[in-house]
């Protein structure tokens, strides 16, 4: 079994954003999970002339954020980050 879970993120940049499927550590809860079917990594979003860029360290952010706001992020069903 793996130690990592699949957590739905929000990537939020200045004029777009942009829906994440990444592994961290930290157990998430069934609202925030990845749906079986969607692979780890970048799904849809504002296209590729937004200039997002994902933080250094994404895991640790979405696990800083899950400890600081879970209540706020199930109930959005994901957890919202800000672009680098």
């Amino acid at each position: 079994m793996s130690n990592h879970h699949r957590c739905k993120v929000k990537l939020i940049g200045h004029s777009c954003d942009h829906d994440l499927c990444v592994l961290i550590k930290r157990a998430v809860p069934p609202e925030l999970r990845c749906v079986e079917s969607q692979p780890a990594g970048y799904g849809g979003g504002g296209g590729a002339m937004c200039g997002c860029r994902v933080p250094d360290h994404l895991s640790d952010v979405i696990e800083r954020e899950l400890r600081d706001n879970l209540q706020e992020s199930k109930r959005r069903g994901f957890v919202t980050i800000p672009a680098a």
